[in-house]
């Protein structure tokens, strides 16, 4: 008799033996009575890896989560003052609205009174 895992194979033939539900502690082979004394476990515990098994949404997790644009503060804080209330705490955007040979715009927001303009 041979254990492998939960699995009783005998040495002689190699057959699966049946797994029957023991009176006692263990289970011994009723046909080869010289055979060597290995006990059926009563309980065993497996442990699989992670990868064992794959899933489609196991597949989708990743280390790297896609953004969107809209959920980032892109704004810089900046000493420029506000024209609607003077304050000196801003935060200013710059983007290229126009051609690669002219200069790109800035955009200015106020942190207290949230007055938008463009220079």
């Amino acid at each position: 008799m041979a254990l492998a895992g939960t699995l009783l194979f005998c040495i002689d033939c190699g057959d699966l033996l049946d797994r029957v539900a023991p009176q006692k502690k263990g289970y011994r082979m009723p046909a080869l009575p010289n055979a060597e004394s290995k006990w059926w476990p009563i309980s065993t515990q497996t442990f699989s890896r992670a990868d064992a098994f794959p899933s489609t949404l196991q597949a989708k997790r990743s280390n790297v989560r896609a953004i969107h644009h809209s959920q980032v503060e892109t704004w810089v804080m900046t000493s420029e003052t506000c024209p609607a209330c003077d304050n000196t705490a801003t935060l200013f955007r710059e983007m290229q609205l126009r051609g690669a040979d002219e200069g790109s715009t800035l955009f200015f927001r106020c942190t207290s009174c949230t007055h938008k303009c463009a220079a």
